[in-house]
C-alpha cells in the first residue's frame, strides 16, 4: 500500500512541502474509501477535518427551500472541507461521494500544521476565494429564482381573491340581469307611463346595529307586497340609500298593481349597482397588484438611476402582506425626503429582507415600524422589530457570506450579506442595534440634496 505521504507528494497542492512537515501531517491523517453517495460532511456540523481526494470525485451540496443545490464538484487532487476549518464554524454546505473515492482524511490539528507553510496558505486562500465566489454565485442565483417563484406564488394568491370576486360577481350580475329584465317587462306591460324618479340618498352613514334594523324594516315591508326574494333585496336598497320612506313613496306613485312590481324593480337595480360595484373593485385590485410588481421590478427603467425609497418600501409592504397580516405596522417618511442614485430593483430586495427578517423574528407577530428621514446629506431607513433580538455571539457576523441562523433549508445565509452588498455599493451604511426586545436595521444611502 503506498503511504499518505508518497500519496500527498504526487499531488501538485503538496508537491514542493518538505519532508518534515508532510511526515507531520500524515501521523494523524489516514487514507479512507469513501461508495458512492456516502456523506463526509454535512451541512450544520461541526469542522473537525478535511479531505485531500486521491482518485474519484466529490459533490458539494446544500440545502435551500425543498431541494439541495449543487455547488460544486471536487476532483482527484483537490481538497474540501478547509473553509470551515479557516473560519472554525460549523458547515456550510453537505459533501458526498459522487462515485467510489479515495481520500485522505486530514484532522485539524494536521490542518493546522500544514498552515505553518506560506506556500500552503497562498494556495489555499486561492482555492477559497475561487470557490466561494462560484458558490456565492451560484446560490444567489438560486436565491433569486426561489425568491421571483415566491413572489409569483405570492402574486397568484393575491391575484386570485379578487379574480374569483370578478367571477362571482359576472355571475351574479347575469342573473340580476335577467331578474331584472323580467321585471322590467312586468312593470312596462301593467302601466307604460311608470318613470322612476331615482335611487334614494337618505341613509347617510348608518352603524352596523342601525343598518341590520334598517334591512329587517325594508325586507318586512317588501315581504308585505308579496315580493318572495325581499330578504335579498333589502340589503341592496338600504345599502343605495333607500329609506322605507322613499320607497313608500315611489311605491305610492303607481297604481296599487304596479307597485309590487316597481319595489322589486327598485330591489334589482340597486342589487345590479352593489355587483358593478364589486366587479370595479375586483378590477382595481388586480391593476393594483400589477401595477405594485411592476413598479417592484423596476420594469422598463434603467437600473441606475434617482430613486424615490417610499414607493418601493410602501409596494414591498404589499407584496409581503401575507407575512405581515397578524403584525402592527407603522410606516412614517418624512415630508420631503431626498432622492437616491442607486439600482431600485436592488434596493427593493434590501426592503423584502429586511422586513421578511423582521416578519420572521417576531413569528408573525409584534410591532414592524419603518421609518426614513434624512440626515445631514443622507436618507436614513429604520426597520425595527419586536422580537427576541440577535445573540451577542453571532450579531458581529449577520453580515458574512453564508452566515445565517436558521436551520439548514430555510436560510442561504446570502440574504443579509446580498443586503449589505448593495448598501455599499450604492455608497452606504447598514448597521444594526438589537436587544432580546427587538431588533433594529438602520440604512444610510447618500442624498440627492
Amino acid at each position: 500500500m503506498t503511504s499518505t505521504a508518497d500519496i500527498l507528494r504526487g499531488l501538485p497542492y503538496f508537491s514542493d512541502l518538505s519532508d518534515d512537515l508532510l511526515e507531520r501531517v500524515c501521523e494523524t491523517s489516514e487514507q479512507i474509501v469513501i461508495p458512492e453517495g456516502e456523506i463526509i460532511i454535512e451541512e450544520g456540523s461541526d469542522s473537525e477535518e478535511m479531505y485531500v481526494v486521491v482518485d474519484g470525485e466529490l459533490v458539494v451540496t446544500k440545502h435551500s427551500g425543498d431541494r439541495d443545490v449543487e455547488l460544486g464538484r471536487i476532483a482527484s487532487g483537490d481538497v474540501v472541507g478547509e473553509i470551515a476549518l479557516l473560519d472554525d464554524a460549523p458547515r456550510t454546505a453537505t459533501v458526498s461521494a459522487a462515485r467510489l473515492t479515495k481520500a485522505i482524511r486530514v484532522p485539524v490539528a494536521a490542518f493546522e500544521d500544514l498552515l505553518s507553510d506560506p506556500r500552503v496558505v497562498r494556495r489555499m486562500f486561492r482555492t477559497v476565494t475561487s470557490r466561494l465566489r462560484g458558490i456565492e454565485d451560484t446560490l444567489r442565483h438560486e436565491e433569486r429564482m426561489a425568491a421571483l417563484g415566491k413572489m409569483a406564488a405570492q402574486l397568484m394568491h393575491e391575484l386570485n381573491n379578487p379574480a374569483a370576486a370578478v367571477a362571482r360577481s359576472s355571475q351574479e350580475l347575469a342573473r340580476l340581469q335577467q331578474e331584472l329584465t323580467s321585471a322590467t317587462q312586468a312593470l312596462a306591460g301593467a302601466s307604460p307611463d311608470v318613470r322612476v324618479r331615482g335611487r334614494g340618498d337618505g341613509n347617510g352613514q348608518l352603524s352596523a346595529l342601525e343598518r341590520g334594523d334598517a334591512e329587517d324594516a325594508m325586507a318586512r315591508w317588501l315581504s308585505s307586497l308579496g315580493i318572495a326574494d325581499s330578504w335579498d333585496l333589502a340589503p341592496a336598497l338600504v345599502e343605495e340609500g333607500w329609506t322605507l320612506q322613499s320607497m313608500r313613496e315611489a311605491v305610492s306613485s303607481v297604481s296599487e298593481e304596479v307597485g309590487p312590481q316597481l319595489a322589486r324593480w327598485l330591489g334589482l337595480s340597486a342589487a345590479t349597482e352593489q355587483v358593478v360595484d364589486e366587479l370595479a373593485i375586483g378590477a382595481r385590485r388586480i391593476s393594483e397588484l400589477v401595477r405594485v410588481v411592476k413598479e417592484y421590478s423596476f420594469l422598463d427603467r434603467a437600473p441606475i438611476q434617482e430613486v424615490d425609497i417610499r414607493p418601493g418600501i410602501e409596494d414591498t409592504i404589499i407584496l409581503l402582506k401575507h407575512k405581515l397580516k397578524e403584525i402592527d405596522v407603522s410606516v412614517e417618511f418624512a415630508e420631503s425626503l431626498y432622492g437616491v442614485v442607486a439600482a431600485g430593483r436592488d434596493l427593493n430586495q434590501v426592503w423584502t429582507n429586511l422586513i421578511d427578517n423582521a416578519a420572521d423574528a417576531m413569528d408573525g407577530q409584534g410591532k414592524l415600524t419603518i421609518t426614513a428621514r434624512n440626515d445631514g446629506g443622507e436618507v436614513v431607513v429604520t426597520i425595527a422589530d419586536t422580537g427576541t433580538g440577535i445573540p451577542d455571539e453571532v450579531a458581529s457576523r449577520i453580515f458574512d457570506p453564508f452566515f445565517t441562523t436558521k436551520e439548514p433549508g430555510k436560510g442561504t445565509g446570502l440574504g443579509l450579506h446580498t443586503v449589505h452588498n448593495i448598501v455599499t455599493r450604492s455608497g452606504g451604511t447598514i448597521t444594526v442595534t438589537t436587544s432580546p426586545t427587538g431588533t433594529a436595521f438602520v440604512v444610510r444611502l447618500p442624498g440627492v440634496v
